[in-house]
Formats: C-alpha cells, structure tokens, sequence
C-alpha cells in the first residue's frame, strides 16, 4: 500500500513539472516588410535655400544652405517621395507652417521647403545665355509675353528637346524658381542655354565674389585663378572678365 501510495505520489509530482514546463503556442509576430528606399536627383532653384533639421518637437530648424543650381537628392520611400507638413521655427521664435521634403546634400540628411528644389530626376542645372523668351509648348506660335533674363539660372529636362519642324526651330523644357512648390516648367529655344558643368560653377563662384565685398583682393585673385583653367563656354568666359573687371574697379 505503501508503494501505491509512493508511485501514485511521483505520478503526481511528475505530471505538475511537466505541467508547469509546457508553454502555449502563440503566432509568431508580424514581420514588417522592408521599406524601399531610393534617391532621386534633384536641383536647387533658389540661391541661398534654406536647408533644416528637425529638432525633438519635431520642428524645423535653420541648419544650413544650398547655391543656386546645386545637385542634391530626394528621399523616396516605397516609391513616394517623403513630405511632410511642418512647423519651421525662426531665431525670433516665429511660428510657421510649410511643406518640406526630406532630402540629402553632401552626404546630410535635411528638409528643405518644396518651393526650394526640383521633383524631376532628369534635371540637370542650366544658365540662361541671352534674354529669352518663354513658350508654353515646343512651338513657335506658342510664345508668352513672359522672358527669362541672361545669367538665370534653370533646371534643364534632359530628355525633352523638340524640334519645331514647320519653324526649325530647337525647344528644350526649362524649370526656374517662381515660389510655387518644385517650380515653374516652362519651354525655351535651346540655342539660349548652357548646360555645361564648368559654366554653373564658374558662375556661382563669380556670383560669390561679387556679392562679398569684404574679400580680401589676394583671395579675390586666387578665386579667379581657380577659375582660369576651367572650359567654360564663351559666353561664361565672358562674364568671368567682365566680373574681374568690377573686382579692380571697387579696389580703388
């Protein structure tokens, strides 16, 4: 009886540490799918656009800027571009509200406001040669009132130049800034515009220059001399000496 009782016990006790050892079944958690993230180029279409940081309330905050006709890129998250509303919030402690894009300039991340920047990745940075005036199609029976003057500075399409055949005449789709979100497209002859490399820095940095007054004359020379070797267009060659010749006269 003894021994019943004994086996009867370890039964007892082995069907509890079996019990307290069994754990539920539960599903898995859900795993979220990866994000796709991709960068598009973009261009600056403001001199000076201002560039932020979000700070821990989420607001914007001034951190740095772009030159006109600078590269950088958009963020695309799953194939949308990544936007928000947002407070931008002044040194003065002035509140505003605006749309920003989040974007990466020479390797960091900022927002930039939309009206600041391009959403076309065949963009590439362009200078207007002459004063110009702007079509609303590749047709020229399309023209406006409206010009683009010499030295301004756009965001050329690629892939858009189209021939007037009737006129022969060569188009090509333009983006300049006009304080609405990612610019005003519009169409101008092809034979008005530069989009060589070498003219967009030559002339951001003349554009410095002359807008620095306090430069002192040996590094005011030794820009210039940066600039010597550069193959510029003509037309940029041009303003390079008309720029220096400003330089000396104000020294005086």
């Amino acid at each position: 009886m003894k021994k019943l009782n004994v086996v009867i016990m370890a039964l007892c006790l082995l069907a509890a540490f079996t019990g307290c050892n069994k754990t539920e079944k539960t599903d898995p958690a859900p795993v979220e799918p990866e994000k796709k993230i991709t960068i598009i180029n973009s261009i600056s279409l403001y001199d000076g656009a201002p560039l932020y940081i979000e700070n821990e309330d989420g607001k914007m905050v001034y951190n740095d800027e772009m030159l006109l006709g600078d590269s950088l890129g958009i963020y695309f998250v799953d194939n949308q571009m990544e936007q928000k509303e947002a407070i931008r919030l002044l040194s003065s402690g002035k509140e505003e509200t605006f749309n920003f894009v989040h974007v990466i300039y020479y390797e960091k991340d900022y927002w930039v406001r939309d009206i600041f920047i391009t959403d076309n990745t065949n963009f590439k940075a362009g200078i207007i040669t002459q004063d110009t005036l702007v079509y609303s199609a590749a047709d020229g029976t399309s023209a406006t009132s409206q010009k683009l003057k010499e030295g301004t500075i756009v965001a050329v399409d690629m892939e858009s130049k189209q021939k007037d055949t009737d006129l022969n005449i060569d188009f090509v789709n333009v983006t300049y800034y006009s304080a609405t979100p990612f610019g005003k497209s519009v169409f101008i002859k092809a034979d008005a515009l530069s989009n060589s490399q070498a003219d967009i820095i030559a002339n951001q940095t003349i554009t410095r220059i002359l807008a620095n007054k306090s430069l002192k004359p040996e590094i005011e020379d030794l820009l210039f001399d940066y600039l010597k070797p550069m193959k510029v267009t003509s037309y940029m060659q041009g303003k390079i000496e008309s720029a220096y010749e400003e330089v000396l006269k104000r020294r005086n």
